[in-house]
């Protein structure tokens, strides 16, 4: 396997150069402005879930995703646990329409108005229930035998199973970070049952590979053999991949909002304190 061919897909290349290069436009504007928004952390996580495209899909990781299954696994990771949560991080709907020109901000802010048929559609598609039914549905139908094989290679299908998986993961991730500011749909008890439904599937679609007796996907077995795995050692160690690096990035999510659970309540117990009452003079004249 050669760790220098990347691919340089031109259309990732461009998508990924024209997102930093709004980005970097509308964040700078907003800074200018003191706006809360344009914060160097919100920064780095929308700079390192751009990174982390270029590396699932113009790598050697993805230049070989049809030769070995476990790079196909880290892609899919690289896509959906990590760059669609450090991309939502970034708080990136301001900076991005700031960054437009006068007129095409003024075109996008209009189909993203409230109450307009874009905003609607958006806002259906990201509550909890659609969003994570998505996700998971998409998830366990491209691990299907027959869908899988179909997306192998530079073809429309392979296209199209990278996009659903990307705007999928951007979907259910969305109530969990509420980028967007306002009021959130999902609490953060909730969200941590929301979190544990993708981590179960990716649990048990792992372990089902890992300890798999036999290979599932003839793309693997008419693949060259570019490592000393057998199609059988490399099906076992994606399912490690999905299973514990997959399981990392949800338990960290959940942990999170644990921390973010405890911190409210010490606020709201902080918040019905009763003031000190103040001191009398007998109690004055002790201290003294």
């Amino acid at each position: 396997m050669d760790l220098t061919a990347w691919s340089w897909d031109p259309f990732v290349l461009l998508g990924v150069a024209l997102a930093a290069v709004l980005y970097a436009r509308g964040w700078r504007y907003l800074r200018r402005r003191g706006s809360q928004r344009a914060t160097t952390g919100a920064a780095v996580c929308f700079g390192v879930g751009l990174v982390l495209i270029l590396l699932a899909l113009v790598s050697p990781i993805g230049t070989y995703d049809s030769d070995l299954f476990s790079l196909h696994m880290t892609e899919h990771l690289l896509l959906t646990a990590g760059a669609a949560p450090l991309l939502l991080l970034g708080r990136p709907l301001v900076p991005l329409l700031w960054g437009l020109p006068d007129q095409e901000r003024r075109g996008a802010s209009r189909l993203l108005r409230p109450r307009g048929t874009l905003f609607r559609v958006g806002s259906g598609l990201a509550r909890p229930s659609v969003a994570v039914t998505l996700f998971v549905t998409s998830f366990a139908l491209w691990h299907v035998p027959f869908m899988y094989d179909a997306a192998q290679g530079q073809s429309v299908v392979h296209y199209a199973e990278h996009t659903l998986f990307f705007l999928t993961a951007l979907l259910f991730w969305w109530p969990v970070i509420h980028p967007g500011g306002g009021r959130r749909t999902l609490g953060k008890i909730a969200a941590i049952g929301y979190v544990s439904i993708p981590m179960l599937e990716g649990t048990l679609i792992g372990a089902l590979l890992t300890f798999a007796q036999r290979p599932f996907y003839a793309t693997y077995l008419v693949a060259p053999r570019l490592t000393g795995l057998s199609p059988l050692d490399d099906q076992q160690l994606a399912g490690l991949i999905m299973w514990i690096p997959g399981g990392m990035v949800y338990g960290a999510a959940i942990l999170w909002l644990l921390a973010g659970v405890l911190r409210d309540e010490e606020a709201a117990e902080a918040a019905q304190l009763p003031s000190a009452a103040p001191l009398t003079a007998a109690e004055r004249s002790v201290l003294r």
